[in-house]
């Protein structure tokens, strides 16, 4: 998943869908023998070619309309009191707006609506699943049908409803506007329903809240004319440009790439058992417990499961930081000399920067600070090790910690290869602390929590140690920090991701 604004101000979680063949409607012979039948318009059954695209990982909320209609003028929707919506419902799905208002602010965003069969391959997938999450019947754990909730809900309600691809609220909430014009299978793209100007009816997609279990299958139908409106019918959007970043080439980024699976996420060690050598790198800080790079924050261990995504190999440095400021005269870190990086200092990371510095940081970019379970995975890889290069103790070699002058300061990123993890990350023990987007909670980690929001008035996590970092124990993978967002210091920067997936427990 990609996370990032567009020209427009508006903040999507964009998922790619690989290009390929997919099947799309239903096989008559497969559901006849269930309660969940198809209908005629799903038949037949037929493979549809698409090239790769990205889909926008939830409805089009409320929030993101307003953006558009502050923008540009556009009518608001009829649901939203004295023409706003009700803070309460920010995240809801934006409803009671027609196929025209959907066009038009895919349009002033520089996307598109999903065609039918782009609609239905993020839902199913290759593997052709009756449900975005798999075959297993609709509960409550996967949607908001059957009028359980009898109204919309906030976007990524439900985790365990997402689709093999990491694409939310496909099933339920609301019916999703589409491009396509409702007509016979088999699809044909090329046959006219992909027009824009017809005035036949066009394809939704998904449910709603108030739809029965077979009305929520990937394949099932429905349409309306484009004037239709209704408390249950939103929309979703599509790109084909995500990876045309302008930006993220001047900055020159070496990208490594973390493969989807599960992993587990904290620690299991027991302080108690008398035997055990490793108690001095899990040891309780100066801090009271439960506060910076106390192990016992970092219980219990919990098995995760993240999707693909790709980190730096290094923290952002000075060089990567002054291009952003050259680009967009965002001010400069104040250790900087009349706003120039010193010479010697180009190659280090960055620092002195804030939580908010680094988030536009990312906005221009078009990446997004790693979640913490994503810096975990980076940094640990599936061996559970204690520091990224493994089990070894830190030493000089491998890291740079433990300077005790009051002269300590960073080394250019990658001085250290010997402390490489798994996947060829580097500097992800010592040398800066990393911000991260997760806010501060205990463990399990749940991404659906409220600490992935981005404007929680809390403490949000660090991760690796820093030069400072008094004691080998700061520099394991699993060690938490943390600080209020507008602490800025020497020891502390940040590295960023794409293609960023939402943590599920596994």
């Amino acid at each position: 998943m990609n996370r990032f604004g567009n020209s427009r101000s508006i903040d999507f979680d964009w998922v790619e869908i690989a290009g390929g063949l997919f099947y799309m409607g239903s096989d008559p012979n497969l559901l006849s023998a269930t309660t969940l039948h198809g209908d005629a318009d799903e038949h037949p059954q037929h493979h549809v070619h698409l090239p790769r695209f990205f889909i926008s990982a939830t409805p089009i909320t409320n929030e993101q309309y307003l953006s558009f209609v502050l923008d540009t003028g556009h009518r608001r929707p009829g649901d939203w009191i004295n023409g706003l919506p009700l803070t309460n419902r920010m995240k809801n799905p934006v409803t009671y707006v027609d196929w025209n208002d959907a066009q038009a602010f895919a349009k002033w965003c520089g996307t598109n609506l999903p065609s039918e069969a782009q609609w239905e391959k993020s839902a199913r997938g290759a593997s052709g699943s009756i449900f975005p999450w798999g075959n297993d019947a609709p509960s409550k754990e996967f949607a908001n049908f059957n009028n359980t909730l009898g109204d919309t809900c906030p976007v990524n309600s439900y985790p365990l409803g997402a689709s093999h691809s990491g694409v939310h609220d496909m099933a339920g909430n609301v019916w999703e506007w589409t491009n396509s014009l409702y007509r016979p299978y088999p699809y044909l793209s090329n046959d006219g329903r992909e027009s824009e100007s017809a005035s036949e009816k066009r394809v939704v997609r998904g449910g709603n809240y108030l739809s029965v279990a077979r009305n929520i299958r990937c394949a099932d139908r429905h349409s309306f004319y484009a004037g239709a409106k209704d408390l249950y019918l939103g929309f979703r959007v599509v790109t084909q440009n995500v990876d045309s970043n302008k930006n993220q080439d001047m900055l020159g980024i070496v990208w490594k790439e973390v493969q989807e699976g599960n992993f587990l996420m904290g620690t299991n060690y027991d302080s108690s058992d008398p035997h055990d050598d490793l108690g001095s790198f899990f040891s309780s800080s100066l801090h009271k417990k439960n506060l910076a790079a106390d192990f016992d924050n970092e219980v219990p261990m919990h098995k995760l499961k993240l999707g693909n995504f790709s980190i730096t190999r290094n923290p952002i440095t000075n060089m990567q930081y002054q291009i952003f400021i050259q680009e967009t005269g965002y001010p400069p870190p104040s250790h900087w000399p009349e706003g120039q990086i010193p010479s010697l200092l180009a190659e280090h990371p960055v620092v002195y920067v804030d939580w908010y510095d680094a988030l536009a940081f990312c906005r221009w970019a078009q990446v997004a600070l790693p979640t913490e379970p994503q810096w975990e995975r980076a940094a640990r890889s599936s061996d559970m090790r204690l520091w990224p290069w493994g089990d070894i103790i830190p030493d000089h070699q491998r890291a740079n910690f433990g300077q005790k002058s009051k002269f300590g300061q960073t080394t250019p990123v990658g001085t250290y290869p010997l402390g490489a993890s798994a996947e060829g990350v580097l500097d992800l023990a010592g040398n800066v602390w990393e911000m991260v987007s997760s806010a501060y909670r205990p463990y399990p980690y749940e991404s659906h929590d409220g600490r992935e929001e981005l404007s929680n008035a809390e403490q949000y996590v660090l991760r690796g140690g820093s030069f400072f970092s008094p004691h080998p124990r700061y520099l394991r993978c699993t060690v938490r920090s943390m600080s209020y967002k507008e602490r800025k210091r020497d020891h502390i920067g940040f590295r960023v991701v794409k293609q960023a997936l939402s943590a599920e427990r596994a």
